[in-house]
């Protein structure tokens, strides 16, 4: 697995910006050529670009499809077909990539998500779903990252907690840790999948021990 530190228009936060799954990246229209090759070389997926901004937070998804927020304009959602992926969109507002977090065996989404909407979740990304919080937080999808091997969880998320949500996404390992020296919200500042990662450019050397830990497999 190849991990690289990158930035996105000089932004830590990649993961807000960014959607990547096993085969796709989703990025947005602003993205320079040098942080798409990087994508390209690191993570080794297909990439869509469209004219939205904020992709990592309001969308989450996996290898059989992708879930947006309402806010998605009818625009982007023609952009985002051309992906040639299954896309649902709800009809309310939820910054799904704060309250699911999911790969391709499984995933967890916050109970503030209603059950009509995460029976289709479950539909779309071809999952079960199980609802949780992350130490007592609705964000879920913020406060943990897992790929199809591994994931990564808040300091503050209990033994119990980390290993449920191991075995529901049956990953291989897991681990405690932060990023962009010290921030909890995981998901913020990584990108990736089994391939590779991309690391806010503030990750320090000790955070990157646990995530080598946690996703070399």
């Amino acid at each position: 697995m190849e991990i690289e530190f990158a930035d996105f228009l000089g932004n830590i936060h990649i993961g807000v910006s960014v959607f990547c799954s096993e085969k796709i990246a989703l990025l947005p229209n602003s993205t320079p050529i040098s942080f798409e090759k990087l994508i390209q070389r690191t993570l080794k997926v297909e990439i869509t670009k469209v004219s939205e901004n904020i992709l990592g937070s309001l969308i989450v998804g996996n290898s059989f499809g992708i879930v947006v927020s309402n806010v998605i304009s009818s625009e982007v959602m023609n952009q985002l077909k051309s992906a040639d992926i299954p896309i649902f969109q709800a009809s309310e507002f939820f910054a799904f990539g704060n309250v699911v977090l999911a790969n391709d065996f499984g995933g967890i989404i916050s109970p503030i998500v209603p059950q009509a909407i995460r029976k289709k979740i479950s539909d779309v990304m071809n999952i079960s779903l199980e609802t949780k919080t992350i130490a007592q937080s609705d964000l879920v999808g913020s406060l943990g990252f897992a790929t199809n091997d591994g994931g990564l969880f808040t300091p503050l998320a209990n033994e119990d907690e980390i290993a449920s949500i191991k075995d529901i996404l049956h990953l291989k390992e897991v681990g405690i840790g932060s990023i962009n020296k010290g921030s909890e919200f995981i998901a913020s500042g990584m990108v990736g999948n089994t391939k590779g990662l991309l690391l806010g450019r503030e990750t320090t050397g000790i955070e990157i021990m646990e995530i080598t830990r946690c996703f070399s497999q």
